[in-house]
């Protein structure tokens, strides 16, 4: 319980009263999709909400600012900041500079827009609606914690410093398990073949911002997150 709540403080603004507990945080992410998957389901619900209150598009635009907004924007700022970094043409230690950065490019900007229409325009346009709503965070967040035990952090310090080296395989597997089943038996055989595809697809955005700049970051960690969201999003 302490590692999911630990989870759920670092993944989210929801508040948490307790003391931070620096080992339970470390062995947290094995659990990252649980929490996607209350997102998940949270979200399902403010769907509903919104979709008795008004229209179509509307309910589908307000429940993607309350999905920005419970994760307090974590991983779309990640987005911007990675998409700003490895499109600035700049060797490793110029890229993290420009990732450090608190100022939005163009480049971050653009990929803020392009993913949040899509994923509007996904989570409208075809059926299914609720089964994607909560199958997306939850592969999203799988992936952050595949890429955190596949690649080496890229910092010395960072947020995501304090995940490094403390994933094992036994975590990683009982996460991939626990998230293949939850597909499973909430989207069925194309919740399989959705969570087949994104670990591919994963793994190559992993593996390609690994090569550019020798690591991971938490900000690379919340890009793979929203574009595995988004990629689940359109599979489904």
């Amino acid at each position: 319980m302490d590692e999911f709540l630990e989870a759920v403080k670092f993944l989210t603004v929801i508040p948490i009263n307790t003391v931070t507990d620096e080992k339970a945080l470390a062995k947290s992410t094995r659990l990252f999709p649980l929490v996607g998957l209350s997102l998940g389901l949270a979200l399902s619900i403010i769907l509903s909400v919104f979709s008795r209150l008004t229209g179509h598009w509307t309910s589908i635009l307000l429940t993607i600012i309350a999905w920005e907004s419970i994760t307090g924007g974590i991983h779309i700022d990640g987005l911007a900041d990675t998409f700003d970094g490895i499109l600035s043409r700049k060797d490793r230690e110029g890229i993290l500079d420009v990732m450090r950065d608190s100022r939005i490019g163009t480049m971050g900007a653009l990929a803020i827009f392009f993913v949040l229409a899509l994923k509007c325009l996904s989570l409208g346009e075809l059926g299914n609606t609720y089964i994607k709503i909560i199958i997306a965070p939850m592969y999203g967040r799988f992936l952050i914690t595949l890429s955190i035990f596949l690649f080496p952090y890229a910092r010395r310090e960072g947020k995501g410093s304090i995940f490094s080296k403390t994933l094992e395989g036994k975590d990683i597997a009982l996460s991939g398990i626990i998230t293949l089943i939850l597909g499973i038996l909430i989207g069925g055989e194309r919740g399989l073949f959705t969570f087949f595809t994104v670990l591919i697809i994963g793994y190559l955005i992993a593996f390609y911002l690994y090569k550019r700049i020798g690591g991971l970051t938490g900000d690379m960690y919340g890009a793979i997150c929203e574009i595995i969201e988004l990629v689940t999003l359109l599979l489904l």
